[in-house]
């Protein structure tokens, strides 16, 4: 939430700087739209019995966004996108003590785009990219466990028995990943209103995730770092300035 505030503060500053030689146009909007593969998580695993993970598709977003429009050319964005994501688990030994567990939860991702619209109208093409300023994940796991009791030595007659338990906690990865974007599409405005189909392709990386999969515990990295989202903004322009060369 402070780097929300924080970046926001910063957009209207460069209005604030830049009004003596600029048009300025500050639009308020949301967008939503939906990808083929979810923000990468580092999943922990073993090497010697290695742990079994399943992810589900919830390819989903929305969030606000805020732009600066310079001189009717450039622009500086930025949004707030949340997404959803579920994953199951089962470990890799079966006897004496087995599990299986769910994670569910949503994770903010805080994209920073700069683009450039071309020519002139009321439809106009657009394209540049940017990168994710954090990523914040929220989730739970709910695990089952398992557990084979055997007899005790004083009586070994007595059968195998099975105790099950469940547990819940909060889910943290043990690192964030950061993302660089590619965007293009068209920008059709009426009035004071905006409407922006586009195509944004995402590739995340992560030192930490390289780092950790050099060690012993072989972590796992679930979902592609390659991301292609399709996605439609829709914004209104409540505030617009002009200095006085452009007027």
């Amino acid at each position: 939430m402070f780097k929300i505030v924080l970046i926001t503060i910063l957009l209207f500053a460069l209005c604030s700087f830049s009004l003596a030689q600029l048009s300025v146009d500050v639009d308020l909007g949301v967008r939503g739209g939906a990808f083929n593969s979810g923000t990468p998580i580092e999943v922990p695993n073993n090497q010697y019995f290695p742990v079994r993970y399943l992810d589900e598709k919830l390819p989903f977003t929305f969030g606000p966004a805020v732009g600066v429009l310079f001189n009717n050319r450039w622009e500086a964005r930025f949004e707030a996108v949340r997404s959803r994501f579920r994953f199951h688990d089962q470990s890799g030994t079966l006897f004496p003590i087995s599990y299986t567990s769910t994670t569910d939860g949503h994770v903010w991702q805080y994209p920073l785009l700069l683009t450039y619209l071309a020519g002139n109208g009321t439809v106009r093409p657009f394209g540049g990219g940017g990168f994710s300023l954090a990523s914040a994940f929220h989730g739970t796991t709910r695990t089952q466990t398992t557990r084979v009791v055997g007899p005790i030595p004083a009586n070994p007659n007595v059968p195998f028995n099975t105790v099950t338990t469940t547990s819940t906690q909060s889910f943290n990865p043990p690192s964030i990943p950061m993302a660089f974007y590619f965007t293009g599409g068209v920008d059709g405005r009426v009035s004071f209103l905006s409407i922006r189909p586009e195509f944004r392709f995402g590739h995340w990386i992560n030192w930490d995730m390289r780092q950790s999969n050099v060690n012993a515990q072989h972590d796992t990295v679930l979902f592609s770092p390659n991301q292609l989202e399709f996605l439609i903004g829709i914004s209104v322009r409540p505030l617009r300035l002009k200095s006085r060369q452009s007027k």
